[in-house]
Parts: C-alpha cells; structure tokens; sequence
C-alpha cells in the first residue's frame, strides 16, 4: 500500500509540475484561458497566482497606428502595433507574464500577427490569444492586431497578467485582469487641415476644446458649457458633414436619433467633441 501511494503522490506532483511548467510558457497553449473575457470561464490569473509580496500588478494596454501615435479609436482595416506593459508596486519579480485577448461583443476576432520577442500567438476553443512564451524580466511585449471590418463597434481587448517569482510555484506570485476599449472611428477621417480637425470644419476657425460636452461618451441627452445661451450649435459627423443645426435656449439638447460615432460642436469660434454610444 505505501509503494501504491509513493506511485500515486509521484504521478500528482509531475502532473502538477508540468501544468506550472506549460503555463510558464503560455497558458493558452495548455487550454488555460485566463483574462476573464466573456466565454472564457471562471478561471484567470488571480484565480492561481497570488499570494506573493509583489504588492499591485497593473497593464498598459496601448495601440499605435503607422505613426506611432498612441490612440484610444481605431480606424477599420488597418493594422495597428499593440504594447503590453506590466508593473508591480513592491518587491522584485523574476519576471512577468500575461494574456490578451481581442473580442467584439462575446465574438473573438482572431486578427493578432508578428509577435515579439517572449511573445507567441496561441489559439484556445478557437479563440485567439497573444500571451508570453517565457517570463519576461523587463514586462514588455508587442505584437501587431489588425482592426475589424467597417461596422464592428467598440473592441475590448480582455487581459490577464501576473508578477512571478520564478520559483514554479505560483502560490507565490501576484496577479491582475482587465479590459480596455477602443471605440470605432466611422467616416472619412482625413486631417486636411494639419491641426487634427475632420474634412469639413477646415473654413471655420475656432478654439479647439473650447466647449465643454458631457456626459462623454452619451446616448440621450448631451449638456453643453462654454456657448452664448439662444445661439445655433452645429453638429458635424468625424468626416465633417454637417449633421444637424440646433437653436439651444439651454445648456443640452438631445442626441438619441444620432448614429454611433464620433461628433463635433461648434459655436460661433468654438469647438467641443463628443461620442455618440
């Protein structure tokens, strides 16, 4: 009986072992989805990694365009560079891991490409995931992400990520997950101005920012500081087609009947901007 359950005790830990081990190189790659997006299950980072005297772990999920500008909407079909930094607020980690992973509503969208260096693409249940092939020291990765057809909406992109002390136990580390939005850009978004401003508003001359619009982004109602009361708004779409003209006797006015998007304000010389959700 002893023999039987030395045998058996041996054949749980390298069970175990192999699963710390596979994980270290990615969860995804061993069915483990971790960042919490829908469809995903219960489990995540924080769910095995913690513990650990790492203090807070935190991501910066950023999107750069062709020009390495970093932006928070995104213009359909285009492909677009994505940096994932992680961070603790105590001690020092061997290293740091993570999981991303892009969906559209409950819908993944499968459009990462080019991994970095400790980075890999990995696909779980059909879903695609770009995660660490090893723990990184520094807790920086890139990869590229193509944006989705016209249409799509808002992205979220889920994460997962954790601060480990190297050790293969992860009963020790610190964990975190996520999301953030990038917002669709819709219409024709050529600057022809130089300044930043949509097609359309480059006769007018104003001072950008200048009204105040809330709440940012809006579904109904939308208030409005900073314009002369019983003066004429002017509502331009981001490639800027004049929307609609309304005399406000007051600070709001109603935005219901406007389509998703990105929409300017402009009174007189001055300009607000605001999203349509």
């Amino acid at each position: 009986m002893k023999k039987n359950y030395f045998a058996l005790s041996s054949v749980v830990l390298i069970a175990i072992v192999t699963l710390l081990q596979s994980n270290a190189s990615g969860p995804a790659s061993n069915g483990n989805r971790a960042t919490g997006a829908p469809g995903d299950g219960a489990s995540t980072c924080v769910t095995c990694h913690s513990g650990g005297g790492f203090g807070n772990v935190s991501v910066l999920v950023e999107l750069k365009d062709s020009e390495n500008n970093t932006v928070t909407e995104y213009v359909p079909e285009q492909l677009y560079d994505v940096d994932v930094t992680v961070t603790n607020s105590a001690g020092n980690p061997a290293g740091y891991g993570f999981q991303v992973i892009s969906m559209s509503g409950n819908t993944s969208l499968n459009s990462f490409s080019d991994p970095g260096n400790g980075v890999k693409l990995s696909t779980s249940s059909s879903r695609q995931y770009a995660e660490h092939n090893q723990a990184n020291a520094a807790g920086q990765f890139s990869f590229k992400w193509l944006s989705p057809e016209p249409g799509t909406g808002n992205v979220d992109f889920y994460f997962g990520a954790n601060a480990v002390n190297g050790n293969g136990n992860n009963g020790s580390d610190n964990a975190t997950t996520g999301d953030v939005t990038f917002l669709e850009i819709i219409g024709d978004t050529t600057d022809t101005t130089g300044n930043g401003e949509p097609q359309g508003l480059s006769e007018l001359s104003f001072d950008e920012n200048s009204l105040s619009v809330y709440p940012n982004p809006a579904q109904n109602m939308v208030f409005v500081e900073g314009f002369t009361a019983n003066g004429t708004i002017n509502i331009y779409a981001i490639n800027g087609s004049l929307v609609k003209s309304v005399v406000l006797n007051q600070d709001q006015f109603d935005v219901s009947e406007l389509e998703a998007g990105i929409y300017f304000i402009q009174a007189d010389t001055k300009l607000g901007k605001f999203v349509k959700l």
